[in-house]
């Protein structure tokens, strides 16, 4: 049996996924909303906080505030011809 792993052997392999292992506290209700609504999307608990604190961060690469972008609606479809009136004031 030379070479052959008795029965009782276990195999670990550590594959790194660069997760780090965090704990959050959620009170029940909170907790309760977030399960129901992992579940609506078929996904983890564990994922779907992943999935939220990606949301509330910024974009690697693009500044902090084009996460907003377009995030308010003012009904005007012309109102980003004058974005630099809003910003700046007007031109008189």
């Amino acid at each position: 049996m030379h070479g052959a792993l008795p029965a009782i052997a276990v195999i670990i392999v550590s594959v790194s996924d660069n997760m780090i292992r965090t704990q959050v506290s959620l009170d029940k209700k909170e907790y309760d909303l977030a399960k129901r609504q992992a579940a609506a999307l078929g996904i983890s608990v564990a994922e779907f906080i992943r999935r939220a604190v990606r949301e509330q961060l910024p974009v690697p690469g693009e500044p902090a505030w084009m996460k907003y972008a377009g995030f308010v609606a003012t009904g005007d479809p012309h109102s980003s011809q004058s974005i630099d009136e809003i910003v700046y004031g007007s031109k008189d």
